[in-house]
Order: C-alpha cells, then sequence, then structure tokens
C-alpha cells in the first residue's frame, strides 16, 4: 500500500490541477470527531456519523442520521481507488432505515466519480462559488430592501415554502421540529444586525427573501475555498408567481453589491442538485460548481438531504 501521506498528496496535486479553488482540508478534523479510518490501495478516507438535534435552532437539511466519508484517492486509476474504500467503508456501515451516506467531491475533479454512480450514489447537492466582484456603484436593486425584525413572520413563511419545495426531490423531509426551527434560524440571523437579510417586494407583498452569512459567519463552509473573505448565501427563494420576472436576480444583484461594498469577493451557496431552476438560476449570477455532494438514502420510503435555494 502507498504510504498514506503520498495518497493524500497525491489527491491533494491532482484536485489543484482540476481546480485550484478548492481547498483539500486536514483529515484529522474529521478522525476528532470519533468516527472511523479506512485505508484501501491507493486510498484513505475518514468516516463521521451525525445525528439531528430535534431541538436545534436551525432547519436540518441532513438526513435524521447522515454517514459521510470523507475520502482521498490517488494512482492511475482513482476510480478504482476509490471504489475499493467505498466498498470497505459500506461494509463496516450498518444504517438505519431512512438515514444517508454521503460523500462530498470537487465537482471538477471528475476521474473518480464513476466508482460513486456505481455504488448507488447520486449528486444531491452542489456548492457553487462566485468569485467575480459586483460593479462598483451598483444602484440598489428597486423592489429589494434589507430585512428588519418586524419582517419575522414573512421571512419564516418565505422560508419554509422554500424548505416544502425542496422536499419534492425526495433528499429533504418537512419536519414537526421544521416550523420552530425555521423561526429560531431567521431570529437569530435578525440578532446579528449586519443587515445581510433582504426581501423583495410587489405591491407591497413579500415575494422573496435572500439571506447572506458574512464573513465573520461563514467559516464552516468557507473551509472547502482557497479564498478569503468568504460569504455565504444561507437561504434564497422566489415564489412561484415572482418567478422569470427578476425578482431572484435583483436580490442576488443587491446582495453582491452589498458584499462587494463590505470588500467580499468570494460568495459560496448551496442548491440542491435536482432542482431544476437552482442550477441554471445560480450559474446566470455568475456562480460555478465547486463541491458536489453525492449521497444515497438506505429503504425507508423517506428522505432527506443538503440545502439549496429555489429562484427565478
Amino acid at each position: 500500500m502507498r504510504d498514506v501521506s503520498d495518497v493524500i498528496e497525491s489527491h491533494r496535486e491532482r484536485v489543484r490541477a482540476a481546480d485550484p479553488l478548492v481547498a483539500v482540508t486536514d483529515l484529522g478534523s474529521v478522525t476528532d470527531l470519533g468516527g472511523g479510518w479506512f485505508e484501501t490501495a491507493g486510498a484513505v478516507g475518514a468516516s463521521a456519523t451525525i445525528t439531528a438535534d430535534p431541538a436545534a435552532r436551525a432547519v436540518h437539511w441532513g438526513p435524521p442520521t447522515t454517514h459521510s466519508l470523507h475520502a482521498r484517492a490517488a494512482g492511475d486509476d482513482p476510480a478504482d481507488a476509490l471504489g475499493r474504500l467505498l466498498d470497505r467503508w459500506i461494509a463496516a456501515l450498518d444504517p438505519e432505515p431512512g438515514s444517508g451516506l454521503v460523500v462530498s467531491w470537487p465537482s471538477r475533479d471528475t476521474a473518480p466519480v464513476a466508482a460513486l454512480a456505481r455504488r448507488g450514489f447520486a449528486p444531491r447537492s452542489v456548492r457553487a462559488v462566485r468569485t467575480r466582484p459586483a460593479a462598483a456603484g451598483e444602484p440598489p436593486s428597486p423592489g429589494v430592501r434589507q430585512a428588519s425584525a418586524g419582517d419575522l413572520d414573512a421571512l419564516c413563511a418565505l422560508y419554509l415554502e422554500l424548505v416544502g419545495y425542496e422536499a419534492q426531490f425526495g433528499w429533504i423531509e418537512v419536519l414537526p421540529s421544521t416550523p420552530a426551527a425555521a423561526r429560531a434560524e431567521i431570529e437569530g440571523k435578525l440578532a446579528r444586525g449586519d443587515g445581510w437579510c433582504w426581501l423583495a417586494e410587489t405591491g407591497g407583498e413579500a415575494v422573496g427573501m435572500l439571506a447572506v452569512h458574512h464573513p465573520a459567519h461563514a467559516a464552516g463552509p468557507a473551509a472547502c475555498v482557497n479564498a478569503s473573505p468568504v460569504a455565504y448565501v444561507g437561504s434564497m427563494y422566489a415564489r412561484p408567481g415572482s418567478r422569470g420576472r427578476g425578482v431572484g436576480a435583483a436580490l442576488a444583484a443587491h446582495a453582491h453589491a452589498e458584499a462587494a461594498a463590505a470588500g467580499v469577493g468570494t460568495i459560496l451557496v448551496d442548491y440542491v442538485a435536482p432542482n431544476p431552476l437552482s442550477g441554471p438560476f445560480w450559474s446566470r449570477q455568475g456562480y460555478r460548481p465547486l463541491i458536489t455532494t453525492w449521497g444515497r438514502l438506505t429503504p425507508s420510503g423517506h428522505g432527506a438531504a443538503q440545502r439549496g435555494g429555489s429562484a427565478g
């Protein structure tokens, strides 16, 4: 077997060649969570299991229990190496019905991903990145304003519509705890006071919302990208009747201008891969795939997963 450090460095070099923006993080942060360690010829990985807290003060965008493998694959046939590592990891699991198996992979590092598809994994979510700063002096977008505490009910209603929309794709559930979690999450966002939460209105009615985490609150997502400072789109939604009328684009343009004024040129967003609206929308706003999360559910008739946004 190749030395572990050689495998990791070879993996890092291949990923760097495919996409220099991807940060290959240290596996030590995963093993610190108490998961397992797996090795095969040409591949190594650390596993982790996370179970959702029903009392959490934020919407849960994953299966009730998620088993994840953080893998590194090297050699002339990285798909074969990754496949053998996946087989070893899966054989060691005893997942309960409805739990998710998840592997995140750099979107442009395509050589190994056949191993995932052949084992029943499919793209579930995409973390996309935008690195183009907004034009200097861009005026405020018509119909878009900063949200305040008085908008809590409107924001919660829009957020719950987003969750319900994404639930159609079988990789997220609307749980009994979801309404309270959504309200607590929005309350926390508004309480930060950074102002990076906006409403789009038509005729005085809220038709869309966009919340962005300031770099001070985006350390987790930012760890995957070789850039700084980094902001993160926490949620974005436009109601069906407003799609195709520029509401989503106006919200995004407003957020980009605010971020640029704060000196932030890199923004990340997660969207649900099967959502037919999200990929094209975020591409039009200047985002491109950075990390793809591949997942499969154990049979149960229900499912859950990663975050996304619906806009137009």
